[in-house]
């Protein structure tokens, strides 16, 4: 779907920079994200994201910061052109996809949707015990005393 998009757009948002900007999006504080959190998230090299990151900051679509707890550092967070760019992305990808769907059976719209909560329960699950594995205790049934 997004290849499709990408060769009827040549505007079209890459992978990666959908990625990217729906990451920044996301970012609990106004000081921003560093660039090697960022490339962690989205489980790309540290030197991808940052080409990506000069990129988009050429266009106007993020800015970099000093980074509040290291001087040396900077972070980088959306503009408001980054916001725009990224909702107007969100809309284009949703209607293609609303599009291809249109002549689908409500049947069929119901098992998709079935299906894809339970991927997405799935996925939340596995990202969850990624980041937060089970103490010795939990693995070994034993308990505190």
């Amino acid at each position: 779907m997004i290849a499709r998009r990408q060769a009827t757009d040549p505007q079209a948002m890459s992978r990666t920079d959908y990625a990217l900007l729906g990451s920044l999006a996301h970012c609990p504080t106004e000081a921003g994200i560093r660039i090697s959190k960022l490339a962690e998230t989205l489980g790309h090299d540290l030197s991808t994201i940052s080409r990506r990151v000069t990129h988009l900051e050429s266009h106007d679509l993020l800015e970099r910061l000093p980074d509040p707890s290291d001087g040396r550092a900077s972070t980088v967070r959306l503009t408001a052109a980054g916001h725009e760019a990224l909702t107007d992305e969100r809309s284009a990808r949703t209607g293609l996809l609303g599009r291809m769907l249109a002549d689908w059976p409500v049947d069929d719209l119901e098992e998709l949707d079935r299906l894809l909560s339970r991927l997405a329960t799935d996925l939340a699950a596995e990202a969850h015990s990624a980041t937060h594995p089970p103490s010795p205790l939990q693995t070994t049934g034993r308990t505190a005393s």
